[in-house]
C-alpha cells in the first residue's frame, strides 16, 4: 500500500476514535436536595452546562431534583449502586451512616457567619478532612458550596438562649437538636409541611428549618411573627461525586470541575443573600414579622454548650474527633475560643 495511503488510513482512524471517545462520553446523573425551581438546582445545571462547554463535552452532568431518584439520605447508596453518579447535597442527610458526616455538616454555633465558617476549609485544614472523610464512602469531596446562616421562625420572641426553655420546636435531629436541647427547648420531629400547620395551628411555638429566603417561601411566616437569628445551626452544603468516576477525569478536567464548583458557590452567595434580604423585607413589611438578632453574650453562651456538644459527638467516631479538633484549633486562631 502506498505511503501516502497509509496516512490517510492512520489519520482517519485517529480521528474517528477522537469523536467516538466524546460522542461515547455518558452523561453523569447528580441530584441536588431541592426542587426543580430552587436557586440552587438553577445554579448548578448553570454550573453543568458551563462545564460541558469547557471541557468539550467529556464533562456532562444531567442534573436531577431532589426526590427525582431517591430521597435525601439516599443519594450515598444510589451512587455506590450506580443510579447515580454525584450530588449537591449536604452531609447531614448522612449523619445516620456516619456521625462524622453530622459533625461535618453542622457548626452549629462555632462561628459568627457561614463566610468564617467556610475560611476552615480554605485556611483550617477542612477541605482535607472532609476528602479524606468523603473518600471512605466512595466519594470525592469536590468543594463546600456556599448556604447563608439559618433562622428560627417563631410565634414567641426569642431574645437569649434562656427563652428556649419549653418552647415547642420541630427540630431535624442531629447536631443542632443536641444544642437545642441543652438550651431547654422540646423537642418534636416531624416533616416541613407538618410544621407549618403545627405553628399556625399553636402545636408547635417554633421550627428550626432553613434560611429566611426559604422559611417565607415555605410559609413558615404565615402566623409566625417573630424570625431569630440565633446562629444555633450553620449548615454546610457541597458538591460531590463517585469517586471512580472522578479519577477517571483528566487532571485538567478535575481542575475544571474545582474550578466550577468553586465560581457556582461565589455565584450562590449573591444570589441567596439578595433573595433573603428581599424576604426579609417582605417579611416585614408585608407580613409583620420582627426580626431578634442575638448578641455576642448569647452567642458565647451557645459556643460554651457546643463545646459539650462537640465533647459527646467527639466520642462517636475518630473522624468526628477530628474534625471536631481541627475546627476547635481554627477557632482558637481566630479568637473565637
Amino acid at each position: 500500500m502506498p505511503l501516502k495511503t497509509i496516512l490517510k488510513c492512520v489519520l482517519a482512524s485517529a480521528v474517528g476514535a477522537s469523536f467516538a471517545t466524546v460522542a461515547h462520553a455518558e452523561a453523569m446523573k447528580m441530584q441536588t436536595f431541592l426542587g426543580a425551581n430552587a436557586s440552587t438546582t438553577k445554579a448548578f445545571e448553570e454550573m453543568a452546562s458551563q462545564l460541558k462547554t469547557d471541557t468539550g463535552g467529556e464533562v456532562d452532568i444531567t442534573v436531577l431534583p431532589g426526590k427525582a431518584v431517591v430521597g435525601a439520605t439516599e443519594t450515598i447508596d444510589a451512587i455506590k449502586n450506580g443510579l447515580l453518579d454525584g450530588q449537591y447535597t449536604a452531609p447531614t442527610y448522612f449523619a445516620g451512616k456516619d456521625p462524622a458526616m453530622a459533625v461535618l455538616g453542622d457548626t452549629l454555633s462555632a462561628y459568627p457567619d457561614s463566610a468564617t465558617r467556610d475560611r476552615w476549609f480554605s485556611e483550617g485544614g477542612g477541605l482535607e478532612l472532609a476528602r479524606a472523610l468523603y473518600a471512605k464512602h466512595g466519594l470525592q469531596f469536590i468543594c463546600p458550596v456556599y448556604w447563608p446562616s439559618e433562622q428560627i421562625p417563631s410565634t414567641k420572641p426569642i431574645n437569649s438562649v434562656a427563652d428556649f426553655k419549653g418552647l415547642k420546636m420541630r427540630a431535624p435531629g442531629g447536631t443542632p437538636s443536641d444544642l437545642l436541647s441543652r438550651a431547654g427547648a422540646s423537642l418534636v420531629k416531624m416533616g416541613v409541611g407538618e410544621s407549618v400547620t403545627a405553628m399556625e395551628t399553636g402545636v408547635l411555638d417554633a421550627t428550626d428549618l432553613a434560611n429566611i429566603g426559604l422559611n417565607v417561601a415555605l410559609g413558615m411566616h404565615n402566623k409566625a411573627k417573630f424570625s431569630i437569628l440565633a446562629r444555633h445551626s450553620m449548615a454546610v452544603t457541597e458538591f460531590s461525586m463517585s469517586k471512580t468516576k472522578w479519577d477517571a477525569l483528566s487532571a485538567g478536567n478535575q481542575a475544571k470541575v474545582e474550578k466550577a464548583c468553586n465560581d457556582m458557590s461565589a455565584k450562590l452567595k449573591a444570589t441567596l443573600t439578595a433573595e433573603d434580604e428581599a424576604a426579609a423585607k417582605k417579611a416585614k413589611d408585608e407580613l409583620g414579622v420582627t426580626f431578634i438578632e442575638f448578641g455576642e453574650e448569647d452567642a458565647a453562651t451557645f459556643r460554651q454548650m457546643l463545646t459539650e456538644v462537640w465533647k459527646d459527638w467527639a466520642a462517636k467516631s475518630p473522624d468526628a474527633k477530628a474534625i471536631i479538633e481541627s475546627h476547635q484549633a481554627f477557632m482558637k486562631k481566630l479568637g473565637l475560643l
